[in-house]
C-alpha cells in the first residue's frame, strides 16, 4: 500500500541570477514498509527533495508546482502549524552531518525526551525514561546518555538521530547521506540499525546517496536522479542487472572493484548549470549515445518492465 506519492513535483530556488530549476517533474511512490533509495552526484537534486517532502526548504526555496500526498494528505496545502505535528512524529529526517542538528547545549538524553513531550505530551520523567529505552536500544550505553554532542563520535551521534526517530516511531524515515564520512565498519552498523528500524517498527525509508554500493545493502527500490530529474526507477536487481540508462550504467562503472589494477572510471563532462539547464534530455551532453532528439526534445519515464521505468530516447519508441 503507497504511503508516500509525489507527483510532478518542482522546486526552484530564486537567486540575484535567477530561478535554480533544483527538482523539474519528479514523480515517485514509497510503499509501507519499503526502503527506496535516491542516488545520484552532488547538485542532482536529492537532498531538496527530502527537504521539500517536510517544507522545510532554505528561505529562497519553494515548491512551484505539484503534490506530495502523504497518508492520503496532501503536504504542499498543509498549513505551517499543521506540518509542525507532521514532522518528527509522522516524517522524521536523519541529516547528513548530525551535529548540525544537534543542539551543543543539550544532553543527548534531553533530545529524543524533548521531542517524546512535544509530540506526545509525556512528563519529563517518562519521557526520560523512554529516551534512554530507544538510545540503549540503538547501541548508545545507559552511562553515556548524558553525555554532550561534542563528547560523541560521528557514529554515536547518528546513533542519537536513529534513536529519536525510534522513540517517535514515524511513519516515513528520511536518511540524507547518514553513512557519509562514516568508516566502513560503522557504516555496516548504522545500516543494521535502519535495516532494524524498518523490520522492527515497519518504517518505511527513504534512502538518499551517492554511493550505489551502498544502496544496494539496504533498498528494496532505487531512483536515479541527475540535474532534478528521475532517469531510472527500479527493484535494486534492475538496476544492477538490467540497467537501461546510460547515466546509470556509468555510475555502476564508476564503483571500485576489488581486486582491479586499472583507473577508477569517470563519466565525462560536468553536471549542467541548473540556472539554465540544457534543452532535450539533462544528460545529453555527457552521454556517449546521445543523438538529434536526445539535444532537442525531453525523454518521459515510461515502464519498460514490471517496476522498471527510464527516461530514455533508446529505450522509448
Amino acid at each position: 500500500m503507497t504511503l508516500l506519492e509525489v507527483k510532478n513535483l518542482k522546486v526552484e530556488f530564486v537567486t540575484v541570477s535567477g530561478s535554480v530549476k533544483a527538482i523539474d517533474g519528479v514523480s515517485f511512490t514509497v510503499n509501507r514498509g519499503e526502503v527506496v533509495g535516491v542516488v545520484g552526484e552532488s547538485g542532482s537534486g536529492k537532498t531538496t527533495l527530502g527537504l521539500a517532502i517536510l517544507k522545510i526548504l532554505p528561505l529562497n526555496g519553494r515548491i512551484v508546482s505539484g503534490e506530495i500526498i502523504f497518508d492520503g494528505r496532501d503536504l504542499v496545502k498543509l498549513s505551517e502549524e499543521d506540518m509542525t505535528k507532521v514532522r518528527g512524529k509522522e516524517i522524521s529526517m536523519i541529516f547528513q552531518d548530525p551535529m548540525t542538528s544537534l543542539n551543543p547545549t543539550m544532553r543527548i538524553v534531553d533530545h529524543v525526551a524533548e521531542a517524546l513531550i512535544v509530540h506526545y505530551r509525556l512528563s519529563k520523567e517518562e519521557a526520560r525514561s523512554k529516551a534512554i529505552e530507544a538510545l540503549t536500544a540503538v547501541g548508545i550505553p545507559e552511562n553515556r546518555v548524558l553525555d554532550y554532542p561534542h563528547q560523541l563520535s560521528g557514529g554515536m551521534r547518528q546513533r542519537v538521530m536513529i534513536a529519536i526517530s525510534y522513540a517517535l516511531k514515524p511513519k516515513l524515515l528520511i536518511a540524507d547521506e547518514p553513512t557519509t564520512a562514516l568508516d566502513v565498519i560503522v557504516q555496516d552498523q548504522i545500516l543494521d540499525l535502519l535495516k532494524e528500524l524498518r523490520n522492527r517498527q515497519k518504517t518505511s525509508i527513504l534512502f538518499i546517496t551517492h554511493d550505489l554500493s551502498v544502496v544496494a545493502d539496504i533498498a528494496d527500490r532505487v531512483i536515479i536522479m541527475y540535474a532534478g530529474k528521475i532517469m531510472e526507477i527500479g527493484s535494486v536487481e534492475q538496476i544492477y542487472y538490467s540497467t537501461l540508462h546510460p547515466y546509470t550504467q556509468g555510475l555502476l562503472k564508476s564503483i571500485p572493484k576489488i581486486g582491479s589494477n586499472s583507473d577508477l572510471y569517470t563519466i565525462p563532462g560536468n553536471p549542467p548549470d541548473m540556472l539554465n539547464p540544457p534543452p532535450g534530455c539533462r544528460f545529453h551532453p555527457r552521454c556517449p549515445f546521445a543523438e538529434e532528439k536526445c539535444r532537442k526534445e525531453n525523454p518521459p519515464l515510461v515502464e519498460v518492465s514490471e517496476g522498471h521505468y527510464v527516461a530514455c530516447w533508446r529505450c522509448v519508441k
